[in-house]
Parts: structure tokens; C-alpha cells; sequence
């Protein structure tokens, strides 16, 4: 296990992409929360709109550019290996296959959460400055909005892992991972908008990226001392509604890929 943490950490530093989509997701994140912070810097800034900024506007977007960067990053860590056939040389490396998908899970999971954690801290420095004001880290709504923000980040890591794993295509994870969030739930959202399928929309908040965006919201307080969004079930619902899909999703291509030849 120790040899294949090693071979996951030497690989993701040493593949130039991991370096330009992490600066990616950070400067884009930055920028959305320089653009809220600067555009609002003439009243006080709300704790609600504060967790807006300090997450780079996840909770408004499909996606998000913090969590679809480390999500490609995922879909890398294996999409990569069959792409360019390095993954028999990998096996033959690290032939217990259940301790390589250990491995890469945990590399993505460090990667994902130590660039989540940048990305607060740098979006807080560029709100800090742009703003005038200093945002709120640990007040009510924010400091659970930013505890679901980490969460929402290494899922979407892990997310990319599952379907790099699964489809053993770096193309097909990369459509799904825009696709279903921007086209598929956004039809079937609207599709309970008839009266016949309207009964059919409570279950809506209950899709794997509605209920992951639900994680770092703090426009409408989600937990259960405050008043929820219209029909929306509980941040924590909505965080083990998330997890749930992505285990799920990593358990599939974990036992394919003890199946599968190579």
C-alpha cells in the first residue's frame, strides 16, 4: 500500500496538467469572488453573500470551477493509464489491484482538499482587498457552507476518479462529467414542471449534482435551524444524498476493475 501511495504521488506531480487545471480552478475561482466583492464593496457584506464569495460561487453554478477541475483531475488519474497504455506497467508495478484504486482515491482526495482550502483563503485575500471589508470564516451561515464546500470538492474528485475507473475512456468521463449536470438534471428538473410529472419534483433535489451544489449554499440557510430552500431537504441530506452517488459510482468501477482484463 505504501509503494502504491508513492507511485500515485510521484505520477500526479510529475503530469503537467495537475499543475494548470489546479491554477485553473483558482484563478477562476478568485475572480468570481473578486467580481461579487468588488461590485458589492459599497454596503456591508452580508454572511450570506460571504459564503457566496469565499466558495467562488459554487452553490449558483452547475459547475463550479474549484470542484470540475479536480473532478477532471479524477477522471486523469485513470483516464490517463489507458489512454496511453501505461496501465499494464502500472499493474505490473502494483499488482493488487484494490490498493492501486486506494491509492489514487487517496491522492485525489489530498489534492482536491488542499486546493479547496486554498481556494477560500486566496478568495478570501482578493474580497479582502477588492472589498475593503473582512468576510466572516466561521459564523453562521458560512462556516457550515464552507464545511459542505471541502466535502463538495473532493466528491467531485473522487467523481472523476469513479468514471475515469468505469468507462476506461478519458473522453466519455470527460462528456459526462459536463453533460449531466448542465443538460440531463436541468431537463428532468424541467420535465416535472407538467402537471402530470409535478409530483415527481421533491425527488429532483435528490439528483447527484443538485444535491451536491446544495452543499456550499448560504443564500437560504439549509440546515436545520433555519428555514430551508422551497422543497430543498437538509444540507446534511443533501451531502450524504451526494456521497451516496459517488460511492456508489466507485463501487461499480472498483469491482469492474478487479474483473476486467487490464
Amino acid at each position: 500500500m505504501i509503494d502504491a501511495l508513492r507511485f500515485e504521488w510521484i505520477r500526479i506531480r510529475t503530469i503537467r496538467s495537475t499543475y494548470w487545471l489546479t491554477a485553473l480552478a483558482l484563478l477562476l475561482s478568485a475572480t468570481v469572488a473578486g467580481v461579487i466583492a468588488y461590485f458589492g464593496r459599497e454596503n456591508a457584506i452580508r454572511p450570506e453573500t460571504a459564503g457566496v464569495i469565499l466558495t467562488g460561487g459554487s452553490a449558483f453554478s452547475p459547475l463550479p470551477f474549484t470542484a470540475v477541475f479536480m473532478g477532471i483531475i479524477g477522471v486523469f488519474a485513470f483516464g490517463h493509464e489507458y489512454r496511453h497504455g501505461t496501465i499494464l506497467p502500472t499493474l505490473t508495478a502494483v499488482p493488487r489491484r484494490g490498493s492501486l484504486v486506494l491509492a489514487k482515491a487517496v491522492t485525489v482526495i489530498g489534492w482536491s482538499l488542499v486546493v479547496a482550502v486554498v481556494s477560500v483563503a486566496l478568495n478570501w485575500a482578493v474580497a479582502r482587498v477588492l472589498s475593503g471589508q473582512s468576510l466572516p470564516l466561521f459564523d453562521a451561515p458560512v462556516g457550515p457552507a464552507l464545511g459542505g464546500y471541502l466535502g463538495f470538492v473532493v466528491l467531485w474528485g473522487l467523481l472523476g476518479l469513479g468514471l475515469g475507473a468505469l468507462l476506461r475512456s478519458l473522453p466519455a468521463a470527460m462528456v459526462l462529467l459536463f453533460v449531466v449536470p448542465l443538460v440531463v438534471e436541468p431537463l428532468l428538473g424541467a420535465l416535472t414542471m407538467i402537471p402530470a410529472l409535478e409530483s415527481l419534483r421533491e425527488y429532483v433535489n435528490y439528483l447527484p449534482f443538485t444535491a451536491g451544489n446544495a452543499m456550499s449554499q448560504t443564500m437560504t440557510e439549509l440546515g436545520g435551524d433555519g428555514p430551508q430552500l422551497a422543497g430543498r431537504p437538509s444540507r446534511l441530506v443533501s451531502s450524504l444524498t451526494f456521497t451516496a452517488w459517488v460511492a456508489a459510482l466507485l463501487a461499480a468501477a472498483t469491482a469492474l476493475f478487479h474483473k476486467r482484463d487490464a
